[in-house]
């Protein structure tokens, strides 16, 4: 488990590395810290470094839970982003990976094998989606602050309410369909009382 949060940890520190020359000798590591806290991804492969390392004795909820939101970290990254997102050199494609491909297929595969599955059901996919829809509510108020959205889907000027409402909706509708399909998995798998 602890190479698992030691992928997103590197990742996560190379990435400010990065940042961290990109901005320019005015630059602080706090400045930088303060603009990747606004992206789901970094959030997210935080939480994942921290558990990971921590090694604490997850819940088959919490371990869905964790395993979905990274998840889906990779998947939206690579379905809708990768296209228009361009890292700074070597360093930041190593980190980009780590975050949106490496992290996010070892949580699942660790989620496949070693999770706890045990009395997951209907109601678990429910709650994983609260986590997204309250990093939305973050994301919208930090691009409030300073004119600068996270991501396309978050983006309320270009969008209008309705338009933010139709994409948050697409969104939720995919975390919705993405942890049921966990809980399938979960449910044709023999349970696990227990990770490691």
């Amino acid at each position: 488990m602890w190479v698992i949060g030691a992928v997103a940890a590197i990742s996560l520190a190379l990435q400010s590395y990065v940042d961290l020359i990109a901005d320019g000798p005015e630059a602080t590591l706090l400045s930088v810290w303060w603009n990747m806290l606004r992206y789901y991804t970094i959030l997210t492969n935080l939480v994942v470094a921290a558990v990971f390392i921590m090694r604490p004795q997850f819940t088959a909820h919490w371990a869905g839970a964790i395993t979905l939101q990274i998840l889906l970290v990779g998947i939206v990254y690579h379905a809708l982003l990768s296209s228009t997102h361009v890292p700074e050199g070597l360093l930041g494609e190593v980190a980009n990976h780590g975050l949106h491909t490496v992290a996010p297929a070892l949580v699942f595969l660790w989620w496949l094998i070693y999770a706890p599955k045990r009395g997951l059901g209907l109601p678990n996919p429910l709650w994983w989606v609260i986590w997204p829809l309250i990093y939305a509510a973050y994301g919208i108020w930090r691009g409030t602050l300073d004119g600068k959205y996270p991501y396309y889907f978050l983006n309320l000027p270009e969008l209008g309410p309705i338009g933010l409402l139709r994409e948050m909706s697409i969104v939720a509708a995919g975390f919705l369909i993405f942890g049921f399909v966990l809980l399938g998995i979960a449910r044709v798998q023999r349970p696990s009382s227990s990770s490691k």
